[in-house]
């Protein structure tokens, strides 16, 4: 109704709505030396929340995502695929117990969105930090415990709010987004594990693992281990990651660290979750696009020989990565992106002029349910997202942002779906039941 670029006030703060799919990659590539930064959503109130990566700026972030990058390398996530792996054949056993209490005739729906809440939690606490827990059984693990304390909505959506529209009373009164008990636990938690594996390097043993914070671990201390080849192929551009030369050479602090290793939980758990539970719900509802998933992951499932092989070969997986994109243009896991201007800008074309401090909102969820890129916007076909069937612009669709400041984890949460998908449709069919109801 408002055109593609037009104006709004929050609490008297200008801020540009953008959904211009060329005007967006102006703003998140081209000129990304202007919108470098994110909206400003430190307070001062808790420095592990104001230290990670998607909340710093300029130099900073540089330095830190330069530091952080090589962790999600093709070689770096590969090494990550048997960790994942166990906490998939967990989630299939806890279908299997599921169907087993049933005689194997299931008499009431599953709740596939607590299984796969359960199945990426796991995965992120392995992931992160190596840890193995059960998010099903050990309800009360103190790592379980916070994990869910952290991701419930109730508190963070009020603080986030009042950050949002009043950033500088929010930070005049050093108002921290999370309970810091949580932060405090996470904190305590990770340097014990540092701790361990820094007396493990110290007494010659070495230390192999292949999780979060051993690859930062190794990188701080140098011990950097094959490519940083994030092998983005076609999309280069769109989902390159940040060229500082400037940087290298720098490291991050633990407390850093620990602030990045909190960010994967909370960023990684429930999105995760939420996305892997929507794919099974439209493949549920639509048996043709199930059945055309399964033939896909039989004829995959003949040909791999191993972990590293079942993750060189995903990409074969041409039909299940348009499940999940078209799931996630339905239900992008941030239904907006923002950037704000470090100088006074002219957006090209426009006569908009863009004065330094101002922000740019560009709404997601809108741009992804937009007839113009997406016809029938607000039906699930898959199909729209197979190379020979692609009519949309490439910044019409931006579940994981696009410039340097891409979601720096989007193609492990892309791996942790998938490999779960390959299990799921491999060993079960799903229905959506008359029950099933979509909450977003």
């Amino acid at each position: 109704r408002n055109g593609k670029c037009f104006g709004v006030y929050e609490l008297g703060k200008p801020v540009l709505y953008l959904s211009d799919p060329e005007l967006i990659r102006e703003v998140l590539v081209k000129d990304f030396h202007i919108f470098t930064n994110r909206r400003d959503v430190t307070t001062g109130g808790d420095p592990l929340i104001d230290n990670m990566v998607d909340a710093l700026r300029d130099d900073h972030w540089k330095r830190v995502r330069t530091v952080i990058s090589p962790a999600f390398a093709t070689g770096k996530l590969r090494q990550m695929v048997p960790l994942i792996r166990e906490c998939v054949h967990t989630l299939t056993d806890n279908l299997d117990k599921i169907i087993a209490e049933s005689n194997g005739e299931l008499t009431a729906p599953v709740d596939m969105k607590q299984l796969a809440g359960a199945y990426a939690m796991e995965a992120i606490i392995q992931v992160a930090f190596g840890s193995k827990v059960s998010a099903l059984t050990d309800v009360n693990h103190p790592i379980i415990k916070y994990v869910r304390k952290m991701t419930d909505p109730g508190g963070f959506n009020l603080t986030a709010t009042l950050v949002t529209l009043a950033p500088k009373v929010a930070q005049l009164l050093r108002i921290p987004l999370y309970d810091t008990s949580v932060t405090e636990f996470f904190k305590e938690f990770a340097l014990k594990l540092i701790d361990e594996r820094k007396r493990e390097t110290q007494m010659g043993k070495g230390c192999k693992r292949a999780d979060f914070l051993q690859l930062i671990l190794n990188e701080m201390s140098g011990l950097r281990e094959g490519s940083n080849d994030k092998n983005v192929g076609s999309d280069s551009e769109k989902y390159g990651e940040i060229q500082a030369p400037d940087m290298v050479g720098k490291t991050i602090t633990y407390d850093e660290l620990i602030s990045q290793c909190v960010a994967f939980l909370l960023v990684g758990y429930e999105t995760t979750a939420t996305a892997l539970s929507l794919c099974l719900y439209h493949i549920g509802k639509h048996p043709d696009v199930q059945q055309k998933l399964f033939n896909e992951v039989k004829k995959y499932l003949e040909h791999i020989k191993s972990d590293t092989d079942s993750y060189d070969t995903l990409g074969s997986l041409k039909y299940m990565d348009a499940v999940v994109a078209e799931t996630l243009r339905l239900f992008p896991a941030t239904v907006s992106t923002e950037r704000e201007a470090n100088r006074d800008y002219t957006l090209r074309g426009t006569g908009i002029t863009i004065k330094k401090d101002h922000i740019v909102h560009i709404p997601t969820y809108a741009l992804h349910r937009d007839p113009e890129h997406f016809p029938q916007p607000d039906e699930f076909k898959p199909e729209r997202f197979l190379a020979d069937k692609i009519t949309h612009h490439s910044y019409a669709y931006l579940p994981f942002g696009a410039g340097p400041r891409n979601c720096i984890g989007m193609r492990l949460a892309q791996t942790e779906i998938k490999l779960a998908l390959i299990n799921l449709v491999d060993q079960y069919k799903f229905y959506a039941t008359q029950v099933s109801l979509i909450y977003y």
